[in-house]
């Protein structure tokens, strides 16, 4: 099954995306922030990440270039 990790600080477009792509047959892990978003990354590996750009604490940029 392949595995998406959403990041995003605002809880209502989390639950928004793995709502949707829950549906679309997905299995999906969040995250509220891109420090959180890389420990959802060691502890389970995903196919495909998903990130809001501007995020307080770590932003998504950031996030991606240290993936």
């Amino acid at each position: 099954m392949i595995r998406i990790l959403v990041i995003d600080d605002e809880a209502a477009v989390r639950d928004m995306m793995r709502q949707t792509l829950e549906r679309a047959g997905y299995e999906v892990v969040d995250a509220r922030d891109g420090r959180q978003g890389l420990v959802q990354l060691r502890q389970q590996p995903v196919n495909l990440v998903i990130t809001d750009i501007l995020m307080p604490e770590q932003e998504g940029i950031e996030t991606i270039r240290m993936v």
